[in-house]
C-alpha cells in the first residue's frame, strides 16, 4: 500500500504493561461528525488493547450538547479561555498523557489556533501531549502551517495515518522525524461480521431489502459540498446505460456544519440533479446517521463502493477505510489517502480503481469497467478483504498504545524534573537539530562518472582497486540522505543497472569498464536492494522502482543473513508496500535464525561484521509489516548486542567487534581492528530503536556511538578527518589505519545522516544562545524541583 503501514490482522492481546491515564481531546458523540465516531471507536479499542489504562475524553463542543462518561472535560469550540481551563482540569485529574485529535475545523480561532492555548498550557503544567493529524495539507495557508508547526513542535509524539502524510511533514520541516509515527486508521470489527436485521432501523432495513436483484453502488458519510456526490450523479447516466440493474445508495445525514450554514440546500440540489439527469429511479438517499451495524449491513450489500471526493489533497478518509475493511471493491477519485490505500499489491492486483478528481466520464468508465469484468471485480474484492484485515481496531489500537506509552509522564520527581528541563531546552533550541553541512571533499575525489573507487592509499584514491556494487549502493544511500547530490544517485542507478543479470549481479568492476567477477548472489545484491528501496522512497522513484522489480526476485534466493538484512532494509523503506511478500519472507528468515546457545542471544554462533544490521532489519520490517513480534526480537537482540560492544554499562563507550570476529568465550583483546561500517550499523540501529520506542537511552547511546568516529573509542583518536570529510579504514589498539577508502567514508556519512536526521547532534549555537538555553533549562529544573536546583 502506497505509504500505508498496516498492522497485523486479528485480535491483539494486551501488550502495554503498567497503569496510565490518557485524555483524548476530540469531538465526541452525540456531536455528529466522522472524527467523533473515530474517537469513540478509538477509546473503546484502547480499553481492550491496554486494559490497565484509564482513557477519558475531553469533548470539543459547539452546540451545547450533554455528555456523559467517559467525557470528563468539555471545551466550547469558540471560547479561547476554555482551552487553558481544560488543560488545568486535565492536569488536576492526574492525567499522564493527552492525545489531541487534530482537524482544523474542530478548534476555534483562525485556522483552529485556539488549540495552541491548550497545548502551551499542558507544557507549562508538565503534562506531555501527543497529536494525531487527520489533515496534512501539501500547500497549507500561512496560518494553517503556523498552527501545525507550533502544535507539533511541542508534541512528544505525532501520529499520522500514512507514510505519505509523514513524508509531507518531513518535507515541510514540521515536527522532528523521530517523533512522527505512522499508525493506520482503524475500523470496527463488526464490518466483517453478519449483522442481524433486528439491529437496523426500519428505514435502513427497508432500503436494503428493496435492492434485491440489483447491483449496488454506495457512498456513505456526512453529506456536504466537497464530497463530489454531484460528480458521481453526473457519471450515473452512462453507468445505467450500460448496466441498467445498478442502484446508487447515498447514505448519511447532512453534515451539521452544512446544516447550520445552509440548511438542507445541498442535499436538495442532489435530489434535483438526479431528476434532471433522468436517474432518480436509480438513486436512493438514506438520510440518517448510520450506526456501525447499519454500515456493516450496507457494505455487505454493496457491489462497488464509490468515493468521488473533489480534493486531491485529502490525506484521510474514514469511509474509504471502512469500505476496504469490509472487503468492498472501490472506484475512487485520486486523492492522497486513496492512492495509499488502493495501491497495487506485489502481484499487481489492487482493491479498486483510481480516476481523476472531478471527471464524471472517467468515474463512469471506472465503475462500468469493473462491473463488466466479474473476474476483475472478484480480484479487487479479494485484495480489499486481505488489506482490510490489517485495519481492524484491536490491532491498530495495540500499535497506537505502544507508540503512546513511552511518551507518558513518569510520576517520580526525578523523571518529572528531567522532562521539564528537556521541554525547556527544546523550547530554547528549537524542535530539531539539523545536520551540519557535510564535508564531501573526499567523497568527491573518490567518485567519478562511473562509480566510487573502492580503496585509497592514505587519502589518495587508488584507481587500480576499481569499483564495486557494495560501495556504489552505499553511495546511493548517502546521496539520497543528503538530497544535494542528484548526480550521485544517477551514477548509482546506472552502475547497478549494468550489474544486473538474470541469475544474480556482478560486483567488481575495473576502471576500464570490465567486470571482474561472474554474476552471483551475495551481500552486494542485498545492498543493491537496500539502495534501490531508499532511492525509490524519495522524490524521483521511477527508475529505482524499475530496477527494483528486476532485483527483488533474487532476495528469496539470498543464502546469507546479512545479504537478507540489507535487502529487508531497502524493501521496508518503500512507502507503498511494494514487494511486500518478498519483505515478509526475508524478515521471517531472519526471525528463524537463532544460535540457540546458552547466554548467546544472537542469530549466529559468531559475531562477525555489520552485526547491528540484523536487529535493525527486524525493527524496520516489524514497523513496515505491523509485526510486533519482529519488533520485540529486534529490540531484544539489539539490547544483548549493546552489552557485547560496551554500550550497556554506566559509562558507555563503543568498542566494535574486531575483524577477527567473536565467538562465545573468545578474548575481546584478540579480535583485531574495529571497522567503521560496524560503528555506523550500531548508530543506525539505535536511532531506529529510538524512533520506534521513544526510549531516551537509545537516543543517548546513538549519540555516544556516533562519537566513536570522533575519538570516543578505545584508542582515544578520531577516525573522521574534518579537513576532507574522509574516514580512516579501521581503528587499531592505539592508532588508526591511515587509508581512507569508500566503505569507511560512506559509513561515517551514513552514521552522521542518521543522528542528524533524528535531531541528535548538538546545534552550532552562539555563546549567547547557549547561555539562554542553559538558563531556561535551570529555571525549569528549579521550578519542577520545588525551587531547589
Amino acid at each position: 500500500m502506497a505509504g500505508l503501514r498496516g498492522v497485523a490482522a486479528g485480535r491483539s492481546r494486551r501488550i502495554v504493561p503498567g497503569r496510565l491515564r490518557l485524555a483524548v481531546v476530540s469531538t465526541v458523540p452525540p456531536r455528529r461528525c466522522g472524527l467523533a465516531s473515530y474517537s469513540q471507536d478509538l477509546v473503546a479499542a484502547l480499553r481492550v488493547a491496554a486494559p490497565s489504562w484509564r482513557v477519558d475524553l475531553c469533548a470539543v463542543d459547539r452546540e451545547g450538547l450533554r455528555y456523559g462518561p467517559p467525557v470528563r472535560v468539555v471545551i466550547h469550540q469558540d471560547r479561547a479561555a476554555d482551552y487553558r481551563r481544560a488543560a488545568d482540569e486535565i492536569a488536576a485529574g492526574g492525567c499522564d498523557l493527552v492525545l489531541i485529535e487534530h482537524e482544523y475545523g474542530i478548534f476555534g480561532g483562525p485556522d483552529g489556533a485556539h488549540v495552541l492555548a491548550l497545548a502551551d498550557r499542558l507544557v507549562e503544567l508538565n503534562v506531555p501531549y501527543a497529536v494525531t493529524l487527520h489533515t496534512v495539507l501539501g500547500d497549507p495557508s500561512p496560518g494553517q502551517e503556523m498552527v501545525l508547526r507550533r502544535l507539533c513542535a511541542g508534541a512528544a509524539r505525532v501520529t499520522v495515518f500514512t507514510e505519505t502524510a509523514r513524508r509531507l511533514l518531513a518535507q515541510a520541516g514540521i515536527g522532528t522525524p523521530d517523533r512522527i509515527v505512522v499508525v493506520p486508521h482503524g475500523a470496527p470489527e463488526i464490518l466483517r461480521s453478519t449483522v442481524d436485521s433486528a439491529a437496523l432501523s426500519p428505514a435502513v432495513a427497508a432500503t436494503l431489502a428493496e435492492q434485491a436483484g440489483r447491483r449496488v453502488l454506495a457512498t456513505f458519510g456526512l453529506i456536504g459540498p466537497g464530497k463530489g456526490l454531484e460528480v458521481a450523479l453526473a457519471a450515473l447516466p452512462d453507468v445505467v446505460g450500460r448496466h441498467p440493474d445498478v442502484r446508487y445508495l447515498i447514505a448519511g445525514a447532512t453534515h451539521p456544519e452544512e446544516v447550520r450554514r445552509n440548511g438542507e440546500r445541498y442535499r436538495q440540489s442532489l435530489v434535483a440533479l438526479a431528476e434532471r439527469l433522468g436517474v432518480a429511479d436509480h438513486v436512493r438517499f438514506i438520510d440518517t446517521f448510520l450506526t456501525d451495524a447499519e454500515l456493516s449491513a450496507l457494505l455487505a450489500r454493496t457491489d462497488l463502493y464509490v468515493t468521488p471526493y473533489l480534493s486531491s489533497e485529502q490525506i484521510c478518509s474514514g469511509t474509504l477505510t471502512f469500505a476496504v475493511a469490509a472487503g468492498c471493491p472501490v472506484v475512487s477519485t485520486t486523492y492522497r489517502y486513496a492512492e495509499d490505500l488502493l495501491a497495487p499489491a506485489d502481484d499487481g492486483s489492487a482493491p479498486g480503481v483510481l480516476v481523476p478528481c472531478g471527471d464524471p466520464e472517467a468515474l463512469a468508465a471506472g465503475i462500468s469497467g469493473l462491473l463488466a469484468d466479474p473476474e476483475a471485480l472478484a480480484r479487487a474484492r479479494r485484495v480489499a478483504g486481505e488489506r482490510g484485515g490489517t485495519l481492524m481496531w484491536p490491532a491498530v489500537a495495540a500499535r497506537l498504545a505502544t507508540v503512546l506509552a513511552p511518551a507518558a509522564r513518569v510520576r517520580q520527581r526525578g523523571a518529572a524534573t528531567t522532562r521539564a528541563a528537556s521541554l525547556a531546552a527544546h523550547r530554547a533550541t528549537g524542535p530539531s537539530a539539523p545536520a551540519p553541512a557535510a564535508r564531501l571533499d573526499h567523497l568527491r575525489r573518490l567518485t567519478d562518472a562511473t562509480g566510487i573507487i573502492q580503496f585509497a592509499r592514505g587519502d589518495e584514491p587508488d584507481p587500480a582497486s576499481g569499483y564495486c556494487v557494495d560501495d556504489v549502493a552505499r553511495l546511493g544511500i548517502v546521496a539520497a540522505g543528503l538530497r544535494t547530490e542528484p548526480d550521485w544517485i544517477a551514477t548509482c542507478l546506472t552502475f547497478l543497472a549494468a550489474a544486473i543479470r538474470p541469475g544474480g549481479m556482478h560486483n567488481l568492476r575495473s576502471v576500464d569498464g570490465h567486470w571482474r567477477d561472474r554474476p552471483h548472489l551475495g551481500d552486494h545484491v542485498g545492498r543493491a536492494v537496500w539502495a534501490l528501496g531508499i532511492i525509490a522512497a524519495g522524490p524521483s522513484p521511477h527508475r529505482a522502482r524499475v530496477l527494483l522489480d528486476r532485483v527483488a526476485p533474487m532476495v528469496d534466493r539470498l543464502a546469507f543473513l546479512r545479504s537478507t538484512a540489507y535487502a529487508v532494509l531497502g524493501l521496508a523503506a518503500l512507502p507503498d508496500g511494494q514487494h511486500r511478500r518478498v519483505l515478509r519472507s526475508a524478515a521471517e528468515r531472519l526471525m528463524a535464525a537463532d544460535a540457540a546457545a546458552p547466554g548467546w542471544c544472537w542469530f549466529e554462533p559468531q559475531l562477525t561484521y555489520d552485526n547491528a544490521r540484523l536487529p535493525q532489519a527486524l525493527l524496520a520490517a516489524g514497523a513496515a509489516l505491523g509485526d510486533a513480534a519482529m519488533v520485540r526480537r529486534g529490540l531484544s537482540t539489539l539490547d544483548w548486542y549493546l552489552g557485547q560492544v560496551g554500550l550497556a554499562g554506566p559509562e558507555p563507550m563503543l568498542r566494535c567487534v574486531g575483524n577477527a570476529w567473536r565467538a562465545p568465550g573468545s578474548r575481546v583483546d584478540d579480535e583485531g581492528d574495529e571497522q567503521p561500517l560496524d560503528a555506523a550499523a550500531v548508530v543506525e540501529a539505535l536511532v531506529l530503536a529510538w524512533r520506534q520506542t521513544g526510549e531516551d537511552r537509545y537516543a543517548r547511546l546513538a549519540s555516544r556511538a556516533h562519537a566513536w568516529f570522533h575519538g570516543a573509542n578505545r584508542a582515544g583518536v578520531p577516525l573522521y578527518d574534518p579537513a576532507s570529510g574522509g574516514c580512516h579504514d579501521g581503528l587499531k589498539e592505539r592508532s588508526v589505519n591511515v587509508n581512507m577508502g569508500a566503505e569507511s567514508t560512506l559509513a561515517y556519512h551514513q552514521s552522521l545522516l542518521a543522528v542528524a536526521g533524528a535531531g541528535l547532534l548538538p546545534r552550532h549555537r552562539t555563546a549567547a544562545a547557549r547561555t539562554t538555553a542553559r538558563t531556561t533549562a535551570r529555571t525549569a529544573v528549579r521550578a519542577a524541583s520545588g525551587g531547589v536546583a
